[in-house]
């Protein structure tokens, strides 16, 4: 058929402030967040696309299929503040990817 693929579930797209960082305090357990740190660590690990520059912000728009002219002026924005754009995969229903991101370090963009 024609047109974009439907949209696949459980994938969601989040903005990581100060990414390596971020993943580095995480493990070590120096930075506290609102759920236990393993379910951040899975969460980091099922990332299968990252955009942290403006040169990769392209790739990224293509790799989740989103149309360039509607997600880009922003996601450029959280790339100039200092965040990381993932692509992840998230299964449980309990936390929701909503509660789970807090808006300084970890930020919901949307769904792939």
């Amino acid at each position: 058929m024609f047109g974009k693929k439907k949209a696949e579930e459980n994938k969601y797209i989040i903005a990581v402030k100060d990414y390596d960082n971020t993943v580095k305090a995480v493990r070590e357990g120096s930075l506290l967040l609102p759920y236990g740190s393993e379910i951040y660590l899975k969460l980091f690990d099922t990332a299968d696309n990252k955009a942290d520059n403006l040169k990769d912000i392209k790739k990224f728009i293509k790799a989740t299929n989103k149309i360039e002219k509607d997600v880009r002026h922003f996601w450029e924005g959280l790339i100039e503040q200092g965040f990381t754009l993932l692509s992840v995969h998230y299964e449980q229903k309990s936390p929701t990817m909503e509660q789970l991101c807090s808006k300084d370090i970890l930020r919901y963009v949307g769904s792939v």
